[in-house]
Parts: structure tokens; sequence; C-alpha cells
């Protein structure tokens, strides 16, 4: 059988992989690599004191952020993972979330002096957020691109890329354990920048490790 026919073959049948297995594949594969970002996060970075930033609203502004889009993207990668199935809003809901935190962002620097502006958009860690990100995120992706080959992908560069936005947005979710930044414009700005370079980079590496 020719490799277009298989393809067009499984493309009609969804049901080729149970949409059990392929939930226990993804949930495993997040968890495995989250529990490695976590130890990185809480040995090497360390943790900030959490009972006294959990009390703070900055913190649970980061957390929904984030955690948000980690759910969307996770379910791009259960969508995209799969023969067949469409990709479905959670693209669209993750732009939103992004453009309602660029929005909060905004109003902030806006209601700010004019000479603390730049400050309170770089913050103090600017320089290496975004790249923590992308450094944690490796764990995670590598995990989801795993599992997701299993599950015969056949979008491999639109599934890497999905699977990219939900390994960082989840790294981003862990990262802002150790982060101490307060600023939704810090937020907005420095970690969607290192959630965008992993969904970029993650589509190019799944175009290559998702091809079968």
């Amino acid at each position: 059988m020719r490799t277009a026919d298989l393809i067009e073959l499984l493309a009609h049948d969804v049901r080729a992989t149970a949409p059990g297995v392929a939930n226990r594949r993804l949930l495993a594969a997040l968890a495995a690599g989250g529990l490695v970002t976590f130890a990185v996060v809480a040995l090497w970075l360390r943790c900030q004191p959490l009972l006294a930033a959990a009390q703070q609203p900055w913190f649970w502004m980061k957390t929904a952020y984030t955690a948000l889009l980690t759910v969307a993207g996770v379910a791009s990668v259960r969508r995209l993972a799969v023969p067949g199935a469409k990709v479905g809003a959670a693209p669209v809901a993750a732009a939103l979330i992004v453009l309602a935190m660029f929005a909060l962002g905004a109003g902030q620097i806006l209601s700010t002096a004019p000479a603390g502006r730049l400050a309170l958009w770089l913050g103090q860690s600017w320089k290496i957020c975004s790249p923590l990100i992308l450094l944690l995120a490796l764990p995670i992706y590598a995990c989801l691109v795993m599992a997701i080959r299993g599950l015969a992908p056949t979008r491999p560069a639109l599934a890497g890329t999905a699977a990219g936005f939900a390994a960082s947005a989840l790294a981003a979710t862990l990262y802002s354990l150790h982060c101490p930044e307060q600023a939704a414009a810090f937020v907005a700005t420095w970690y969607t920048l290192g959630i965008a370079a992993a969904t970029v980079l993650g589509g190019i590496a799944g175009r290559r490790l998702l091809s079968w």
C-alpha cells in the first residue's frame, strides 16, 4: 500500500485510535514532562515563597494566563495527534486569551507614570524569562512527541506546533512558581515571547520528528 493511500485510509477512520488511548498517552506525557520541569524549577531555580505569593492577585493573574493557554494547547494537541480530526476552536481561544493579557498589560502601562513604564515592562528578569521558558519546555515537548508518534498524526508540522505551544504554556505555569515578577505587562511580553518561540521551534522540529 502506498503511503498516500494509507494516510487517506486513516483520515477516513478516526476510530483507528481509540479516544481513551490517545487521552491516556497524552496525559501521561504531560505528567512525565511536567514532573521533570517542576524538578528543575524546584531544585535549580528555586520556588518563591508560595504561601505569601498565593495571597497576591498578581500570582493568580500569571497562573490563570498560562494555565488557560495550557488547556488550549492540550486541546489542540489532542485533535492533531490523530488522523482526520479537525483543529477546532482551541487556537482561536488561545489567541483571545493572549489578546486579553496584552490589553491588561497595555492598560497597566498607560496607568503608570511615564518614568516608571520601562521598569514595569522589563522587570528584573526580562533577559532570562523567555529563554528559561523555552528551556523548561523541552522535557515536556520531548514526552509529547513520543506520545504523539504512536498516534499516527497526519499533519506533523501542525502537531509539532501544538505540542510546542502546550509544552511551553505548561512550562510557563511551572516557571511562575519561581518568577517573582508581578506586572501584567511583563507577563504579556516575556512569557508570551517564550511560548511563541517554543511554538515555532516545535513546529519546525515536528515536521521531522512526527513524520512517518
